[in-house]
């Protein structure tokens, strides 16, 4: 095998495989990148047994065949490497040089028999969807999967299809984020959903851009597919049934406070500045009358802030974890929120102060106990 391209055409083509590639096994082909030359068209494939990404390209020159090589020093020796074309070169033993401008490089890699079996990927269903508002409702969400295996199927999304309409819902022990785009699905007339792991969503969203470019999506009983025009991602769907999250999420509420965001993060911000990570101090948050005062006392001292606000409802104080708050809040993209609550028990429900009839957004943070036992 062999082929030249230019440095900069070669690590667009290595670095989105690399992150699928695994540096925790004992395999060290699934350490690899797979190279594959056939004519003028070259592959890149990085595949941890769960996921897979794939990239696609051309060669300015070359001879096919195939060869894995570790990807972590493959991706460093191409960036290191002046602007230059890049030659990789591999013999009948696997040994592969790689040359740019004066620079000279051999390094061992493996026989493409090695690499594992990738699976089969024919479509049972499929849709598209726009590249920039996927990667905005994956954003907004991603920060509440749970990142412990306690319940494994909390370690993905639920993403539910009904037609036009998508749901994404994000849960673990703590905290809830939901997204709802009523017209995000295009080409489809089928109502299903599937779990897909956070980990992959992750890799995801390093490969969306931010334009109004459509991404092909196809589903199978076990994988799902992300097809773009260069490159494409595939993962293992989670088994198992999704929890119940409409349950989780206060029915009735009685208190009602409509909050500028961007204040609200600021106060609770500065009130993390004397949290105390090794007990998780939890900050408080009193709501009376027209004004919220945010709160925390740690070994370090004490902090008083406050911010006005319009509240309809009696008065409550109820304490946050600092970051769930500040990860909700965040995430939320409107000026100002409606927070709902109802006692110092319960959760803090996070809505928009302007509902839109294309979507919705919910953000629930529980006080500093539990959400689902």
């Amino acid at each position: 095998m062999r082929f030249i391209m230019e440095k900069k055409e070669l690590l667009e083509l290595l670095v989105p495989a690399a992150a699928a590639s695994s540096n925790k096994n004992t395999l060290p082909a699934l350490e690899g990148l797979l190279i594959t030359v056939e004519g003028e068209d070259i592959s890149v494939c990085g595949y941890d047994l769960e996921k897979g990404i794939k990239t696609f390209g051309k060669i300015i020159d070359g001879e096919d065949g195939s060869i894995v090589m570790n990807a972590q020093k493959t991706v460093a020796i191409v960036r290191n490497l002046p602007d230059c074309e890049v030659e990789f070169k591999a013999d009948n033993k696997n040994i592969v040089e790689i040359t740019g401008g004066q620079s000279q490089f051999k390094i061992h890699g493996l026989s493409s028999e090695s690499f594992p079996s990738l699976p089969e990927l024919g479509n049972d269903r499929s849709f598209d969807i726009n590249q920039k508002s996927l990667k905005d409702i994956i954003q907004s969400t991603i920060f509440a999967v749970a990142q412990t295996d306690a319940r494994p199927i909390l370690c993905g999304e639920l993403f539910k299809i009904e037609e036009t309409k998508l749901t994404v819902v994000a849960l673990d022990n703590t905290r809830l984020a939901m997204r709802e785009e009523n017209f995000a699905i295009k080409n489809n007339d089928e109502n299903f959903q599937m779990v897909i792991p956070g980990r992959a969503l992750s890799d995801l969203l390093r490969l969306l851009e931010n334009d109004d470019e459509d991404v092909r999506v196809e589903v199978t009983k076990k994988y799902i597919v992300f097809v773009f025009e260069n490159k494409l991602l595939f993962t293992r769907l989670l088994d198992g049934e999704y929890l119940d999250y409409k349950r989780v999420i206060p029915a009735q509420n009685k208190i009602y406070a409509r909050i500028e965001t961007i204040p609200f993060i600021n106060c609770v911000e500065r009130a993390s500045l004397i949290v105390d990570e090794k007990l998780k101090t939890p900050i408080k948050c009193e709501f009376s009358e027209n004004t919220l005062m945010v709160s925390c006392s740690t070994q370090y001292g004490r902090v008083n802030d406050m911010i006005t606000i319009e509240k309809e409802g009696p008065d409550l104080e109820i304490g946050f974890n600092n970051k769930y708050l500040l990860d909700a809040l965040r995430a939320c993209k409107e000026d100002k929120i409606i927070a709902e609550l109802s006692s110092p028990l319960m959760s803090m429900v996070i809505k928009s102060a302007t509902p839109r009839e294309d979507g919705s957004f919910v953000y629930l943070v529980l006080q500093t106990q539990g959400l689902i036992h």
